[in-house]
């Protein structure tokens, strides 16, 4: 009996931007997504009581990298983490954290071209200040494609948009809490992946930039 073979089985893996969701509350609902969608959350949370929010990631979610401030009266952390999908979670209430005073999140989902066997990050850089966060360089020349660079800036003194002041994106995504807001900045690298520096302004208190790379086999 002649061996017959599965050709996607072999054909290069690519990545597309698929849709993306928001919430300024701590759940946020999953759109529809198939078995292999790569989802990456993008969460901030604020709290003025002086204690810090606690570091929640949803069920399945792998975690990224978190960032924090702590030193005013208000507390702010930022969290990126990510899932492949199985292609049950359409419409699930994906928990994630709780910030006593305000909340913003970005689900930003990718499709694969075919099944995801594995996956790999980069250490993702962060910082937090109530100055201005230094310049990332996101080191992904050499790396295996497809890739993609992700960053993420927060204004947590305000609801008026942080913006990235370098760094070469797909696209942008904004969301805005009551008092704090959350940029997310994707680039897919399909092939070839390049370094990339990112860097945002000081827009008051609670700024934050995180900034790093995931590549799937």
């Amino acid at each position: 009996m002649p061996l017959i073979l599965n050709p996607y089985a072999f054909a290069p893996l690519s990545l597309a931007f698929q849709t993306s969701a928001n919430s300024s509350a701590q759940t946020i609902t999953c759109p529809t997504v198939e078995q292999y969608d790569v989802g990456v959350l993008f969460d901030s949370a604020t709290d003025a009581t002086a204690t810090l929010p606690a570091n929640a990631i949803p069920s399945g979610f792998t975690q990224l990298q978190t960032s924090i401030d702590d030193s005013l009266n208000a507390f702010y952390r930022t969290t990126l983490s990510y899932k492949v999908f199985d292609g049950t979670e359409d419409g699930a209430s994906l928990t994630g954290m709780n910030g006593a005073h305000s909340n913003a999140k970005i689900l930003v989902v990718f499709r694969p071209s075919r099944a995801i066997a594995t996956v790999g990050t980069s250490t993702f850089l962060e910082e937090t200040t109530t100055d201005n966060p230094s310049a990332q360089l996101i080191a992904a020349a050499g790396q295996v494609a497809p890739l993609i660079r992700l960053a993420a800036c927060v204004n947590g003194a305000s609801t008026s948009s942080p913006s990235f002041t370098s760094g070469t994106f797909d696209a942008t995504i904004v969301k805005a809490g009551s008092d704090n807001s959350i940029r997310a900045g994707y680039t897919i690298q399909n092939t070839s992946p390049s370094d990339d520096t990112v860097d945002m302004g000081d827009g008051g208190a609670g700024n934050c930039l995180i900034s790093g790379w995931i590549n799937f086999t």
